[in-house]
């Protein structure tokens, strides 16, 4: 026999509209008497997602009783979440209602309020699945609260190394300590000086994709044959393996046994192109590795924010959008990537630029929680590199040459990105 669900007494919605344009909708009328502490006016949103109202929000609570079993404790986390999130457009539904509310930034709606509602539930959850709530609402590791950021996204060995380094960093005492703060104030003072004077340019190297003219087919024939930029080559070969279970993560992290993915490091590499007015990767690879191979690109800003995320291929999980396959053949597929130009703002606040492409081969294995093959696409942090157009028509075959032998082929679909 299991609990009723409890909720605040429902009062009048009233209209909102966020930065796109839809309506969104505001909470509750607040009771007085019961008011708790807000934000700063400053921080809080007026539309999005993120959009927060003077009011009360209806969340369920519940009695105390006998601890529920795992799937009812997820069946009661997921009504949860939906109440929390009222009219908000969810980014992606997960049926780990744990992963569903860290990829969906969640817990950014968790007041005092909502959280002291979700205790009377954690005290029904089983010590793992409750441990594993209350170390995501604690705060967790800092870049999963801002945007849709996946738990492979979590895995970059980037921050692992940067990780490493601070708590490195964190050993030096005293007078260099002191120092250290000292000249990185000055120069941060210098670099703002900078930043206000020359306005807003990328922090490190970019991809310039020029002025893409828009997606039509007149642009789809403009360019010449494809000359692949050896620059913009990056093998996948970047191992990311994390075992399944419910420990910290960062405990969880292994290495993949040969033979657990499709194929091996280095034999797919992954180029972009201007094709079609619009952004594209090129993967290319072994003979049939286009059907047996789950492939994912994005866009992403210098602190790993994604702009656009495509999948392609047979996948399990898919993450992002379905790729618009503009080329495709034994050894080579040609998937559409949306590159904005200029300053980007970001949903969750601040603005960035489209500087690196990130490429993914992912595998699929009941042992691991993730498990792909890796490469980032990127220039030098004083470089900026003009990514190579070219333009066919439907049916015509086209070859990539990679160098030293290596070669994709590719039929052009003629479908052009949506």
């Amino acid at each position: 026999m299991t609990d009723e669900p409890t909720t605040d007494e429902p009062t009048t919605d009233e209209p909102t509209t966020d930065q796109t344009g839809r309506a969104g909708r505001e909470g509750q009328a607040e009771d007085p008497d019961r008011a708790r502490p807000h934000r700063p006016a400053t921080f809080v949103a007026k539309s999005g997602f993120m959009r927060a109202g003077a009011a009360r929000r209806q969340v369920p609570t519940v009695a105390q009783g006998p601890v529920w079993s795992y799937e009812e404790s997820d069946r009661r986390a997921h009504e949860f979440l939906m109440a929390v999130a009222g009219s908000r457009d969810i980014y992606e539904y997960i049926e780990d209602p744990v992963e569903h509310a860290r990829v969906n930034s969640m817990m950014l709606l968790f007041n005092d309020e909502v959280s002291e509602a979700f205790e009377t539930l954690l005290a029904r959850m089983p010590e793992p699945r409750a441990v594993a709530w209350r170390d995501l609402i604690s705060g967790g590791v800092s870049a999963e609260v801002f945007g849709p950021l996946t738990l492979q996204e979590q895995l970059d060995e980037r921050r692992i190394g940067q990780n490493l380094r601070a708590a490195r960093n964190g050993r030096i005492v005293s007078a260099l300590v002191t120092a250290v703060v000292l000249a990185a104030l000055g120069l941060g003072v210098v670099a703002l000086w900078t930043a206000l004077v020359e306005g807003d340019e990328p922090g490190s190297g970019r991809l310039d994709f020029g002025l893409l003219s828009g997606v039509s087919n007149e642009a789809a024939l403009i360019g010449g044959p494809p000359a692949v930029e050896g620059s913009l080559v990056a093998p996948l070969s970047t191992t990311v393996a994390l075992l399944a279970g419910d420990g910290p993560a960062t405990e969880r992290i292994t290495d993949a046994p040969p033979g657990s993915l499709p194929h091996p490091p280095g034999a797919v590499q992954a180029t972009v192109f201007q094709y079609a007015g619009s952004g594209h990767v090129l993967f290319a690879g072994p003979a049939g590795f286009v059907e047996d191979s789950c492939l994912r690109a994005s866009v992403v800003t210098g602190d790993l924010r994604p702009l656009d995320v495509v999948t392609t291929g047979p996948c399990e999980d898919p993450v992002g959008r379905p790729a618009t396959v503009g080329c495709v053949g034994p050894t080579a597929v040609l998937v559409d990537l949306k590159v904005p130009s200029g300053v980007v703002e970001l949903p969750e606040g601040g603005s960035g630029f489209a500087e690196e492409v990130r490429v993914q081969l992912v595998g699929h294995d009941p042992r691991y929680e993730t498990l792909s093959l890796r490469a980032t696409i990127g220039v030098g942090s004083r470089d900026e590199v003009v990514v190579p157009r070219f333009g066919a028509a439907p049916g015509e075959v086209l070859q990539f040459d990679f160098g030293s032998g290596r070669v994709g082929a590719c039929t052009v679909t003629g479908d052009l990105p949506r």
